[in-house]
């Protein structure tokens, strides 16, 4: 069941970025076309899409973590065999989870500080963009948990 849940969740990560991408590049012809064509400038495309950009690479970030696709280094972790391996790899993926507790910990306060203040163009709560750090460090950790099981699972069918 976690590895359909694991590769459901990926999977909807996935269309989130798409979309968020999708939206940003309509949101910016809409922006040039008003701009250069109707000689009108909208008050909101650039505030929008730069919110959709900042959730979309937050996101990015935690798929990539889940398909091994982040930035790491392997000097060691390459070099180690069985159990050592596995301690190794549990040692990090505590590490990057308690990092990511204090991101969400942090993020959260931030977001309920922001909650009552509305953004220039859009007039939504700041919390909104902020959102992104907590919602998507909640995801790298599940994805975090989820590869520390994969790992266990490999080596115990050696």
């Amino acid at each position: 069941m976690p590895a359909r849940l694991s590769l459901w969740l990926g999977r909807a990560v996935k269309s989130v970025i798409a979309l968020s991408m999708l939206a940003i590049l309509i949101i910016v012809c809409v922006q040039v076309f008003c701009r250069f064509v109707l000689d009108d400038a909208l008050s909101w495309p650039e505030e929008a899409a730069r919110f959709l950009m900042v959730w979309g690479l937050m996101l990015g970030g935690a798929f990539a973590f889940l398909d091994g696709e982040h930035t790491g280094i392997q000097i060691l972790a390459g070099r180690l065999k069985g159990r050592a391996a596995i301690a190794n790899s549990l040692v990090v993926h505590g590490l990057i989870l308690g990092f990511l507790g204090c991101l969400i910990y942090g993020g959260w306060q931030e977001m309920s500080m922001l909650m009552r203040f509305k953004t220039g163009a859009l007039g939504i709560s700041k919390a909104i963009p902020y959102g992104a750090i907590p919602i998507s460090a909640a995801l790298y950790g599940l994805f975090a948990i989820v590869l520390v099981v994969r790992r266990l699972r490999r080596e115990q069918g050696r």
